[in-house]
């Protein structure tokens, strides 16, 4: 019986050892999955103003040339920031909009100039956000430079904002209604 127990006893552990791996056989390795990728972690953002940024960011060489009115070009080459605004005195929205401008620039004067262009007085914008010109100012070079400078920025919509800051540069553009607050932060950061 004692045979019985040590035979027993030595098959279980070479069972055991085999079991193991201790063999010397080639066995191929499992595969592994790369564990799972973490979560991104939620977006939050900076500052909430109500309004969203419906231009992309912006930071390019203001475009010089025959299509830039003088007095914004004489601004932009002097490194003076400038708040370049096309506008429709037709549109409601055309008094909200000033009155926020001229609110903003009297609380931080000095810093940015103006230039304000009616654009509406003469010109047509289509369902694509082509500029064009009426046909009755056809010949009238203030509108033909207006419109020329509108179109080399972009301006699809009225109202629309170009702002450059002190290195001739556009830092930020903007259609529609603006906030105060988000004004007020742009103006002040094309001064520093």
């Amino acid at each position: 019986m004692r045979r019985l127990v040590v035979a027993l006893t030595i098959a279980l552990l070479a069972f055991g050892l085999s079991g193991c791996g201790g063999g010397g056989s080639t066995a191929t390795p499992a595969a592994t999955t790369p564990p799972p990728a973490p979560a991104p972690a939620p977006t939050t953002s900076a500052e909430v103003t109500g309004i969203s940024d419906n231009e992309p960011p912006v930071f390019e060489p203001f475009p010089m040339g025959s299509t830039i009115t003088t007095e914004v070009a004489e601004r932009v080459a002097a490194k003076q920031p400038t708040l370049i605004y096309f506008y429709d005195s037709g549109q409601y929205t055309g008094g909200e909009d000033r009155a926020i401008i001229d609110k903003v620039l009297d609380d931080n004067r000095g810093l940015v100039e103006l230039v304000a262009y009616d654009i509406g007085e003469y010109t047509t914008i289509d369902a694509s956000g082509t500029i064009t010109i009426d046909p009755e100012f056809s010949n009238d070079p203030v509108a033909q430079q207006a419109v020329g400078m509108a179109r080399t920025l972009g301006v699809s919509f009225t109202p629309y904002f170009v702002l450059t800051d002190s290195q001739g540069y556009i830092i930020w553009k903007f259609r529609g209604l603006v906030d105060r607050d988000f004004l007020d932060r742009e103006i002040q950061r094309a001064s520093l």
